[in-house]
């Protein structure tokens, strides 16, 4: 099997149990990367603290289109401190990592079970409401699957070598090369002296 189904061991004798404590998190790279999670308890897990922000709020279909495109997703987050807007506002940066995850809690709320990323992509998008003490914060994402309809522009130029292969001298005499002079064969050659 693949995908959602391959869970680890422990997650997935956590969904067989009649009670499940499942949460989601959600991961946005920031400067001030953001781990948030449903619920109402911080948690540990892969070396980072998850805040908790009470209802994660909404999570749209993760998935791709009857044509085989690649669909973007978005996570909204409600009851964001209102103390948190302008940091939000400031550092939000298109392109960077955005990643969805899913998991379950023992029976206190605390320790991770098992966990599982449903989703990795980059921040495309970003909307906050302001509601007065609190801010409703919309991230949506797109995966890389989405560049496959773009075109790649790339420059054959001694400076967009350099952006990519810095030190690469290969293109640096492109520009040179426009107004060189191609001399073609004639039928008759004259020995050079």
């Amino acid at each position: 099997m693949s995908g959602l189904r391959d869970l680890d061991p422990a997650l997935q004798g956590e969904i067989e149990k009649p009670e499940l404590r499942p949460f989601l998190g959600v991961h946005i790279d920031l400067p001030d990367p953001v781990f948030a999670v449903t619920g109402n308890a911080t948690i540990t897990y892969g070396g980072e603290t998850w805040s908790a922000i009470g209802g994660l709020g909404q999570i749209d279909t993760i998935g791709e289109g009857t044509d085989g495109s690649a669909v973007g997703v978005k996570a909204t987050l409600f009851q964001v401190p209102a103390e948190f807007r302008d940091d939000v506002a400031d550092q939000a940066t298109r392109g960077c990592l955005y990643e969805l995850f899913v998991g379950a809690l023992d029976a206190g709320y605390k320790n991770v079970i098992g966990f599982k990323k449903i989703w990795k992509g980059r921040l495309d998008t970003y909307e906050i409401v302001d509601a007065g003490e609190t801010i409703t914060v919309s991230a949506g994402g797109e995966s890389r699957m989405r560049d496959q309809r773009r075109p790649a522009i790339k420059r054959f130029t001694d400076w967009w070598q350099q952006r990519k292969y810095p030190g690469d001298v290969a293109l640096q005499y492109v520009k040179a090369m426009v107004e060189v002079q191609i001399l073609w064969a004639k039928a008759r050659q004259d020995a050079v002296l």
